[in-house]
């Protein structure tokens, strides 16, 4: 099996990938799960399971606290003020953007909607360009606060910590 070389930590990757895959496990485990989607042809037939984030979100909205702590404080910060790009399609070509949060949106839900694009990026290979994203330091700014954010998401919802806790690979 052939080896990848990579530029940003690995170690932060493995734990990153872990971590984001084992909430989305918890989040369906304990009842965060999308619901059949209303206009389905077969309302018999299993559906897909997709986690409800925006459903979690709105569960943690009111008593996430970015300031409890020095750590959660400077990881939501930076995910504010540097959230991570977007790729999108711009006249037949890949580009970059940066998410906007519209007014309706609460803390929360765009930090935890950020958290899903730096899994986005990676996931679906957009972070392999060194010429476009040739700043690792930033990736694993964006890697360890999305962590410290999924982590504290965790503490506020103790039926998805129980179910993460209890995942295994």
């Amino acid at each position: 099996m052939p080896v990848f070389e990579t530029r940003t930590n690995r170690e932060l990757l493995f734990e990153y990938f872990l971590t984001f895959s084992r909430f989305e496990y918890a989040l369906k485990a304990s009842g965060f799960f999308r619901p059949r989607p209303p206009k389905s042809n077969h309302p018999t037939l299993p559906h897909q399971a997709e986690p409800d984030w925006a459903r979690f979100a709105l569960l943690v909205r009111d008593t996430f606290q970015p300031g409890r702590t020095s750590e959660l404080k400077s990881a939501c910060e930076y995910i504010l003020h540097s959230p991570p790009m977007k790729q999108v399609i711009i006249n037949g070509a890949v580009a970059w953007e940066t998410p906007l949060r519209p007014t309706q949106e609460s803390e929360p839900e765009f930090l935890l909607r950020m958290v899903r694009c730096v899994r986005n990026n990676l996931f679906h290979g957009g972070k392999y360009r060194v010429d476009v994203h040739e700043n690792t330091q930033r990736t694993e700014m964006l890697l360890r606060s999305s962590i410290v954010i999924l982590e504290e998401c965790l503490a506020l919802a103790p039926e998805v910590k129980r179910e993460f806790d209890e995942a295994t690979i």
